[in-house]
């Protein structure tokens, strides 16, 4: 079972990556516990998956600490991914890279982020979520774009 279940760490991993790049908040909001916390770039944006959700979709008080201007798109790749799982419990570590596409002043730029993914899981009806989740810079950069895609949404 414990394949099965560090497979299913990963999917919960995967699926998070891919509702935030497509904006699709239902999916979003089925990676985490009901109290999920949330810690980003060490600010603590989210004590409940209520909190964490207004904090993705701008209905927060809590504002990412990156300057993000016009969001138009983003794209994040996976790593590096270990899990560790004891009973129904479990702790992952993922490295990532986003990919953000924004529009400053009209002029598009992409910035490339490395980040690093500390997640606490639980197992909850047979589904594991992501009940504590802190997101780490380790570094970025900024580039210019030639071509910029239309607004996400």
């Amino acid at each position: 079972m414990q394949t099965a279940d560090r497979l299913a760490v990963a999917d919960v991993v995967n699926r998070y990556f891919m509702a935030i790049d497509r904006r699709d908040w239902a999916r979003l909001r089925s990676c985490f516990t009901d109290d999920v916390e949330g810690i980003y770039e060490g600010v603590r944006v989210a004590g409940g998956v209520d909190q964490i959700m207004a904090f993705f979709t701008g209905r927060s008080s809590f504002r990412f600490p990156l300057e993000i201007v016009d969001l138009r798109a983003s794209m994040h790749f996976i790593g590096n991914h270990h899990a560790e799982v004891t009973g129904d419990r479990a702790v992952a570590e993922t490295y990532a890279l986003a990919h953000l596409i924004d529009r400053p002043a009209g002029v598009p730029r992409m910035r490339t982020r490395g980040l690093r993914y500390l997640d606490e899981l639980v197992r909850v009806d047979g589904r594991w979520l992501i009940s504590r989740r802190e997101h780490v810079l380790e570094w970025m950069r900024h580039d210019d774009l030639l071509e910029a895609p239309a607004a996400a949404g």
